[in-house]
């Protein structure tokens, strides 16, 4: 049968990336506990195009997916199975270059702070994994995690009587890292930063502990970063991160927003 897609001259340009994007699909990730967490993974996969070839064999991405994972992708050590992954779709579509882009929630079990209450924490994810087989190989893998947090006003808290405005805010951590490391290492670091955290379910005797942890904690946008920055910084197995924190103001009418990025 005729094959388009492999027919060769010269079409001017590589193409950096071609392939295919927004392909769900079944992901069982593993805690730092080795528990299974099942999710659904939204995939994009591309690889890069020879000058001499007209077009990529997409078909072979989805594929390669399901070869990987029949019924779902298992996930032990995300890093180092995407690499494998990655490599494994640069050899099959028979390219240079690989890229691999992975958005999910990771989902845990939290505990409410007082009357042990316990629900499921859903955390914004996204991976990115690239892989350059010349003039050697090179692979660079980015991890994100995005923290829901309470944040409580320092300078409300310093003019009022009594009380202060608070509201959510949202810390997402992107970074690269050497050793083995987990989604749960970035949460805590996170939550442990922030005026309290937030939680899935809260009874009357959890709110009132909440309310007043946050009101003995205050964090300006500009303090979350810089003490997770903190934390980040002592990490060895960390090389590069950056860190964006997002407060949706309860009393303005705008949010407020900080970044630190930082390559060590």
């Amino acid at each position: 049968m005729l094959d388009i897609q492999n027919t060769k001259g010269d079409y001017k340009y590589k193409i950096n990336k071609v392939g295919i994007s927004n392909v769900l699909y079944p992901v069982t990730l593993k805690t730092k506990r080795g528990m299974s967490v099942p999710t659904i993974g939204n995939f994009s996969m591309s690889v890069s195009l020879e000058q001499d070839l007209k077009g990529a064999n997409m078909s072979r991405l989805p594929i390669l997916l399901s070869e990987f994972g029949e019924n779902t992708l298992e996930l032990s050590d995300i890093k180092k199975d995407l690499k494998t992954l990655i490599h494994a779709m640069v050899k099959k579509m028979e390219s240079k270059d690989g890229y691999l882009e992975m958005e999910f929630e990771f989902f845990l079990k939290k505990k409410a702070p007082v009357s042990d209450f316990q629900g499921i924490m859903p955390y914004k994810c996204k991976v990115f994994g690239s892989l350059h087989l010349e003039p050697s190989t090179e692979y660079d893998f980015i991890l994100s995690v995005e923290v829901p947090v309470t944040t409580l006003c320092p300078c409300s808290k310093a003019i009022s009587e009594y009380s202060a405005h608070n509201q959510r805010g949202y810390v997402q951590v992107s970074l690269r890292y050497s050793d083995l490391m987990y989604i749960e290492d970035i949460i805590e670091v996170v939550e442990s930063s922030a005026s309290c955290d937030i939680y899935p379910i809260l009874k009357r005797i959890d709110e009132k502990y909440v309310t007043e942890k946050a009101y003995e904690n205050p964090r300006f946008v500009e303090d979350m970063v810089r003490l997770v920055a903190e934390r980040l910084q002592e990490d060895n197995r960390v090389s590069w991160f950056s860190i964006s924190s997002r407060h949706q103001e309860s009393i303005h009418a705008h949010d407020a927003f900080a970044v630190i990025e930082i390559t060590k």
